[in-house]
């Protein structure tokens, strides 16, 4: 006898609230090891993207690559890289359509030693997630041809477009910003401009508006397959699997369903903490 599987999907909630603080990170239990050498790994690598070595040539990324001084990575429209920083102390998501470059990244060893993170900023966007240093002579700092942003431990957004336009946003601690030796400091949930040539702009507070929508759920072979668009720069967990999406905030994501109710969570968030979340109840049923 031929078995017909047949599914029940309904949307049971969908809700709209912001946390105060980014914490509540997945990127968290990426990796298990430690790094201690002057490097940063790439954990994480969907679609193309590439790194340039000393030759000048670009390779496809692979996951467990390392990045070091000089080294550049860049990604396409479809595609993007997460990076961990050395000693398990935060991670960099390169958005699509991004350029990257390591000045330098260097972990002293011994109880006085740190670690330093210098990165630039070609072209796109990046977001950081770095945990509080404890030593004073760690600092990771992020560079545009229009400004520089310098933390010790925070969350935040860096963005340099088209325009030669460098955006700021920060989740969770400070940022000092610097442009033509004006500094200011953007605060959690704001975000500063920066003209190229110019200071930056007072800080304004993030809007508290997320777009977000499914567009389609469509069921095959056991699984369900979840089709929508957000904010291009969140990123979306389905029952805690991560989905980043494109540069034109289109996702798409896979998940296994078993017999009987399958409770699904999809949530999407931004760096500065605004969450939107849809319960979806999907029955399996198998005659």
């Amino acid at each position: 006898m031929s078995k017909l599987v047949k599914f029940i999907i309904s949307i049971a909630i969908v809700g709209s609230f912001s946390f105060p603080s980014f914490a509540r990170s997945t990127y968290e239990t990426t990796s298990t090891d430690n790094i201690q050498r002057d490097s940063m790994i790439v954990r994480i690598s969907t679609g193309k993207a590439y790194k340039k070595i000393s030759s000048g040539d670009w390779l496809p990324v692979a996951i467990g690559s390392d990045l070091s001084d000089n080294d550049t990575i860049k990604t396409s429209s479809n595609s993007t890289v997460l990076i961990e920083l050395p000693e398990n102390s935060g991670f960099i998501r390169i958005m699509p359509e991004t350029e990257l470059k390591v000045n330098k990244i260097k972990v002293s060893k011994g109880f006085d030693g740190g670690q330093i993170a210098e990165l630039s900023v070609i072209k796109g966007k990046v977001i950081t997630k770095i945990r509080k240093f404890n030593r004073k002579s760690s600092k990771l700092q992020i560079t545009t041809k229009g400004a520089t942003a310098a933390v010790r431990g925070t969350s935040f957004l860096t963005s340099y477009d088209e325009n030669n336009e460098t955006k700021i946003m920060v989740g969770d601690g400070k940022v000092l910003v610097k442009a033509q030796d004006q500094e200011v400091i953007v605060q959690p949930q704001e975000y500063t401009n920066v003209s190229l040539g110019g200071k930056p702009a007072l800080p304004s507070n993030v809007e508290n508006k997320l777009d977000f929508s499914i567009s389609s759920i469509k069921a095959d072979n056991g699984s369900i397959n979840v089709v929508g668009k957000t904010d291009p720069d969140a990123e979306v967990t389905l029952n805690k699997s991560l989905v980043f999406p494109n540069t034109n905030g289109s996702f798409s994501g896979n998940f296994s369903v078993s017999n009987g109710i399958n409770d699904i969570i999809l949530q999407t968030s931004t760096i500065d903490g605004r969450i939107k979340l849809s319960n979806l109840k999907v029955i399996k049923l198998t005659d």
